[in-house]
């Protein structure tokens, strides 16, 4: 009968520790911008134009430092733009009612994916800053034309 109990703890602490790894598999590798600490407002940019959207600087210390969430909040509604670890500022303002410059680097407000450093490539990735300078350019000729 003893040996039956231990068979059973060594299977249910088993059980346990591989749930445990695979959640932190899961945490590590499936990352969810929309997921992120809330963290303490540093500033606050109503949008150019309507100024119906706000962008909202906050910054986060966690255990593993601290780092800087943006976020776009019209109305009731707010998504998360931009995540950085190892950062405590940022450069961030509206260029026009849809793109948001941050540290010098256009972004599209409307873009739900945003930009998280924990997805393994940067901003400055070939190809990526001259896409996203380009889509700027774009968004700017359409502006001027209205």
């Amino acid at each position: 009968m003893k040996d039956i109990g231990f068979k059973l703890l060594y299977i249910v602490t088993a059980l346990v520790m591989f749930v445990e790894i695979g959640f932190a598999i899961k945490g590590s590798l499936f990352t969810d911008i929309a997921d992120l600490p809330v963290g303490t407002l540093q500033a606050s940019y109503p949008s150019i134009g309507t100024g119906e959207k706000v962008m909202n600087v906050y910054l986060v210390e966690n255990n593993i430092g601290e780092g800087i969430r943006i976020e776009i909040a019209q109305g009731e509604e707010a998504y998360n733009i931009f995540w950085q670890t190892g950062i405590d500022s940022v450069k961030a303002k509206w260029t026009n009612e849809n793109t948001v410059m941050i540290n010098d680097i256009p972004l599209d407000a409307n873009d739900r994916f945003g930009y998280d450093c924990r997805r393994g490539y940067s901003l400055f990735d070939e190809g990526s800053l001259e896409e996203n300078f380009a889509n700027f350019e774009e968004q700017e000729e359409k502006h001027e034309e209205k």
